[in-house]
């Protein structure tokens, strides 16, 4: 039997929102608890734990009276196990068919023929570890939280400038992978080319990660596919990072430069997972250098985090003096 929760492995739609495990995301869960310490798996299962995640509690203790997707057994459950025989298990409510996707014995512990028999025909996993309880619930906090996270994926890229987070956007062949390349030679981080997958951390924050098989790589029309890691080095490449601004570039049109509003940045909030992450808007034309544009959108943004507005701050001294005959 399988247990293969990331099956296709394809792209989300745009702006699409849904768990890691239902769209095909980093891992599987079977991947996640083959890194708990000890395990040893006894069954498998084959159940889709995206089915699992409209219960508010995905783990915990089991309960004999209430099912539980990931259910871990502790020393008194254990023994109240142990007194237990076929018949009387399949009745229990914590052996759920429906609902219970996996077992977890603590402590090293081994399941008696019973257990065995109740998981095998309701398809349920059932696994030790040489973890106590209390270490198996940490273990399954700090690795599944990431995976039942709301998450979505983006086309862009997403790079680390000077310890900020920015998503380039903008439509296919603007040149958004091409200024990724110019600010990796700059000395910053790519951390994902065409595909930005995002998903939301509590505080609210949103991280950004790039799928498993394009990390370091950025395709360069003309180029091909260039390994950005290979190229450049270890430190050009980083796994994650938090989503702080968002830079959209467009085709900019003799008009529209010449109406631009030149003492105002272009900016709008854009909602992603719930959270506003500001945008700014960068007209690409002949002659403009995209890659110093993005690095002075970014320290436009650190001043702006600091409270400081140079537009706000030209325009009140400008208005000042206006009203004073053009003295200051």
């Amino acid at each position: 039997m399988s247990w293969n929760l990331t099956a296709r492995d394809g792209w989300v739609k745009q702006n699409s929102e849904s768990p890691a495990l239902e769209t095909g995301g980093l891992h599987s869960l079977r991947q996640i608890l083959d890194r708990m310490p000890g395990v040893h798996w006894y069954l498998n299962t084959t159940k889709p734990a995206v089915t699992c995640f409209q219960h508010a509690n995905f783990y915990g203790y089991l309960n004999p009276l209430r099912p539980i997707p990931i259910q871990l057994v502790d020393g008194v459950t254990l023994e109240w196990l142990y007194r237990q025989g076929e018949r009387e298990l399949q009745q229990a409510p914590c052996f759920d068919a429906g609902t219970t996707l996996a077992t977890i014995l603590c402590d090293g512990v081994n399941p008696n023929p019973a257990l065995e028999e109740v998981c095998r025909q309701m398809d349920i996993a059932l696994l030790r570890s040489t973890l106590a309880p209390a270490g198996v619930l940490d273990f399954l906090q700090a690795n599944l939280a990431k995976l039942l996270s709301p998450r979505c994926n983006r086309h862009g890229v997403f790079l680390a400038v000077m310890n900020t987070g920015v998503m380039i956007t903008g439509k296919s062949g603007i040149g958004k992978s091409e200024v990724a390349l110019d600010l990796v030679q700059r000395g910053h981080q790519l951390i994902a080319d065409d595909v930005v997958e995002i998903y939301r951390r509590d505080g609210p924050v949103l991280m950004g990660e790039c799928p498993p098989s394009l990390k370091g790589h950025i395709e360069i029309r003309g180029l091909g596919i260039i390994n950005a890691e290979k190229m450049f080095g270890p430190a050009a490449v980083m796994d994650y990072y938090e989503l702080e601004l968002i830079i959209n570039l467009s085709d900019a049109k003799e008009r529209e430069i010449e109406n631009l509003d030149r003492l105002k940045p272009s900016l709008e909030p854009v909602d992603i997972l719930g959270v506003e992450i500001p945008c700014l808007h960068i007209l690409v034309a002949p002659g403009r250098n995209l890659s110093v544009l993005v690095e002075a959108a970014i320290r436009d943004h650190l001043l702006r985090k600091t409270g400081a507005n140079s537009s706000l701050e030209f325009v009140g001294r400008h208005n000042r003096r206006m009203g004073i005959g053009g003295e200051e």
